[in-house]
């Protein structure tokens, strides 16, 4: 970088081309129900692209979220994240892990499944689309929560009202997980 150069000029440049590439975006917030078997379909190749998560029955665990976040980029899927459902035994395993006391009374539900192929990564599609997911699940009143290792998902939950639970734990995917929760209310 220029020395001579102001940083704040270059963070609204930076802030600029990353506005001018999410015009360039077409995103969609969809209930599994309502979205093709080929959209279905490339959800679950992306996801798998990720390697973060189990592909033992993960097309049943799509199927069964609240909703499924894409963004297009052109014609091609750039990004995923979605709102899961989590089983109870689920639930309980995590909150095991994380070493934190459950509170099951509540209804839970999960923000993941987030992936951004690496050509576009740091351009805000996972940002946006987690937005839209919150906004989407806005009348929810119980728990949002989120496990993640990854630094961007930490910052992006810190930002938009989470707090860390627990001790971070090894996945069998990750390490250093941090669960994360925020309480919705109306």
């Amino acid at each position: 970088m220029d020395q001579n150069i102001s940083t704040d000029l270059v963070f609204h440049q930076y802030q600029y081309d990353q506005l001018n590439f999410l015009s360039n975006c077409h995103f969609e917030i969809k209930r599994p129900c309502d979205c093709t078997m080929l959209q279905l379909h490339h959800f679950y190749l992306l996801l798998k692209m990720g390697n973060k998560v189990s592909t033992i029955d993960l097309p049943a665990k799509i199927f069964n979220a609240a909703f499924l976040a894409f963004c297009y980029h052109g014609k091609k899927l750039a990004g995923i994240s979605a709102i899961k459902r989590p089983g109870l035994s689920y639930l309980q395993e995590v909150h095991k892990k994380a070493g934190i006391t459950p509170v099951t009374e509540k209804p839970f539900l999960e923000m993941g499944y987030s992936f951004t192929i690496e050509e576009v990564r740091n351009k805000g599609i996972s940002s946006t689309l987690k937005r839209m997911l919150l906004q989407k699940i806005s009348n929810h009143q119980g728990i949002i929560f989120s496990t993640t290792a990854t630094p961007s998902s930490q910052r992006f939950l810190i930002a938009n009202g989470f707090h860390a639970e627990g001790n971070p734990y090894q996945g069998i995917l990750d390490d250093h997980i941090i669960y994360f929760e925020r309480t919705l209310s109306c």
